[in-house]
This record gives structure tokens, sequence and C-alpha cells, in this order.
């Protein structure tokens, strides 16, 4: 596990012409499936005055080797109800008999993720599944915006599992997705720290380009490509490996 610490992201947000490289590690990352051109914002767009949408399942792919095929799961959407001021999402994962209860506040805060059993009780404690639960409990906490307005020349913030501080976005335009009106962003994060289990330092770069779905604030779409350098104790490098990943909302 790496210890988080946010470093400078105006390069990996800016893109100058100048720098960019056919190999730019950038251009692994996914495309979005948008439906038309990327349009201007003329004027502030607010977002997540819903709390959930027409979605019945969360599915990421994750290259977890490269020249690997990406690996897919997904988490899908049993129950959707009004909740505590909030929304109240029931979820579960084929194959694993992994159940979640989720609650999105009216604010587009998660303040609940855990496992539960078919008759709603807590379950017994077991390592494997909350392992699984705790990768699928930051992964949903990044989809999920709190509610806020957009404008077109303002960076806005991310939650990044790991990080205090988060990613930064920097919005691009308007587009749709399934005749959805989404927002089209590019973010990025930077993290280092020593790898658990061993002495390498590492440094993490993360490149997203987000959809966020305006009605709810939550991300329907990312493609993004993360770059992981590692260092011997001595300062030098081991090498780069860059992956590609998606996860939708479908």
């Amino acid at each position: 596990m790496i210890r988080a610490v946010l470093l400078v992201l105006s390069l990996l947000l800016g893109w100058p012409v100048a720098a960019q490289q056919a190999a730019d590690w950038r251009a692994a990352a996914p495309p979005l499936p948008l439906q038309g051109a990327v349009r201007p914002i003329t004027s502030g767009v607010a977002i997540g005055s819903a709390g959930w949408g027409p979605w019945r399942s969360i599915c990421r792919e994750q290259t977890t080797r490269p020249g690997r095929p990406p690996q897919r799961d997904c988490l899908t959407v049993v129950e959707v109800r009004p909740d505590r001021g909030g929304t109240r999402l029931v979820l579960a994962q084929p194959g694993t008999g992994l159940r979640i209860a989720a609650l999105r506040g009216s604010d587009g805060r998660i303040t609940e993720f855990s496992a539960i059993q078919p008759d709603g009780s807590a379950p017994p404690a077991d390592e494997a599944r909350e392992a699984l639960l705790a990768s699928w409990r930051g992964q949903f906490a990044t989809l999920s915006l709190s509610v806020r307005q957009i404008n077109g020349r303002e960076d806005f913030p991310m939650r990044v599992e790991g990080s205090a501080r988060g990613g930064t976005c920097r919005p691009e335009g308007l587009s749709s997705i399934n005749q959805r009106p989404v927002v089209v962003a590019r973010c990025a994060v930077e993290l280092a720290g020593r790898l658990r289990g061993g002495d390498s330092e590492a440094r993490v770069a993360i490149f997203a380009r987000v959809a966020v779905d305006v009605a709810t604030g939550l991300i329907s779409a990312q493609g993004y490509a993360t770059r992981i350098e590692t260092f011997t104790a001595n300062g030098r490098s081991n090498g780069v490996v860059v992956t590609p990943s998606r996860l939708v909302l479908e």
C-alpha cells in the first residue's frame, strides 16, 4: 500500500502541446463513450440534484499486468430507495456473494458502505470479504461528487482513496452519454511513498478523463491511465509500468 502524498498537478492537467509525444503515457487512458462533440461551458452547471440514475450496474475493467487483457468485475444494483435524507442502495456482486448497503446523502457524500446479509443484518467477520469491500468502497466514494456548481474555467476537487487532499479536475465542456447530459473533465493526481513489505520507493501518477452526470453528480464513466515508477534504495529507477483502466455505470 502506498502512503499517499499529493504532489504538483499542473503538469498532468495542462498537456502543453510542446510536451506531447507519441509515447505520452496519458494516451493509454481508454476513451469515454460520449455522444457528439464536447461543447464549451458558457455558464455554471449545477450538478447533483438527484440521488441516483437509471443504472443497474457499476463495472470496472482493470489491467493488472501489461500486455494482459483487462479484468472486468461488476456490482449489480439490487435496490434503490429514499432513506434518511439521501438515497439507499443495495448492491451485489455475482459470484462472490458480496452484498453491500450504501447510503448516498443528499449532499452527494457516501455516509455508509458496509457488507450485509440477504436479510439486511451484518455478516460475521471475514477477512477476504472485507478486502473486497474496501476496494469497492474507495471506488464508489471516488464516483460520487458532492453537490456543487462547475464553471468552465475553474478546477474542482475529486475524492481519491488514500489521499487527504484528493485529485484536481479541469472541465473540458459538455456532452452526453445515453442521452444524459454530462460534464467532461480531465483529472490528475500524483502519489508517492514506500511500498508495503519492502524498501522500494514508488511514484504513482494517475490521469483520468471523466464524465460527470449532471443530474446526479455521479461520474458515470471514466477512463484512466496509471503510471507507476519504483526505485531502489539508492534512488535508481527500476522502470516504469503504465496500465489503462475504465469504470462505467451501465
